[in-house]
């Protein structure tokens, strides 16, 4: 593995480590294309963000932005809705003619972050929360794991219903078990 020594901001002379091995713009490059080519629809920044530092830690934040950018005006990718990025079919041909490029491990690392990427995109759309105010100490917080169960509570204040609105998105699944375990349990000898 390459090691490369990254300044740190306080300029007295420090240096970082980073660990990797990704380190040029066309390798960047590569690497976007042939982890975005997992993908079976079009993501946003923040995905591909985290889809492609998961895999190699050579490079930062703005190399992997200047790259992206790099793609998005060649056609490699594309902005098919607003805020939405794929891989378009010359981008899928480079990546590939030059997946050799990329070390095993950080193509084995790619597939296994686009498949956890595509998991967590898909529980995020599957639940949803909804606020309604009933007057100003009545909240109703509709909580929603799609095709599995919803729940709504009462609460007095707006503080409450964002709580209550964060915490499901958070543990919807811990949520649903705590519930069904409840809603099971005998009660007939209490």
């Amino acid at each position: 593995m390459r090691q490369r020594l990254w300044r740190l901001p306080s300029g007295k002379g420090r240096f970082m480590a980073r660990h990797g091995f990704i380190r040029t713009k066309e390798e960047i490059k590569f690497l976007i294309l042939y982890a975005a080519g997992y993908l079976p629809f079009p993501v946003d920044w923040d995905a591909l963000v985290d889809l492609c530092t998961w895999c190699d830690e050579g490079f930062g934040f703005f190399e992997l932005k200047e790259a992206f950018d790099e793609l998005l005006a060649s056609g490699h990718m594309a902005e098919p809705t607003p805020g939405r990025y794929a891989v378009t079919e010359k981008g899928r041909e480079t990546a590939s003619l030059f997946e050799r490029n990329l070390p095993y491990s950080v193509r084995e690392a790619a597939e296994q972050s686009a498949l956890r990427v595509v998991q967590q995109l898909r529980r995020d759309a599957a639940i949803s929360t909804h606020i309604e105010t009933l007057s100003d100490q009545d909240l109703v917080v509709t909580m929603t794991m799609e095709d599995v169960f919803s729940l709504q509570m009462h609460v007095v204040n707006q503080r409450q219903a964002e709580l209550l609105a964060r915490n499901f998105r958070a543990g919807a699944e811990h949520i649903y078990q705590v519930v069904l375990g409840a809603m099971t349990e005998d009660y007939s000898e209490r």
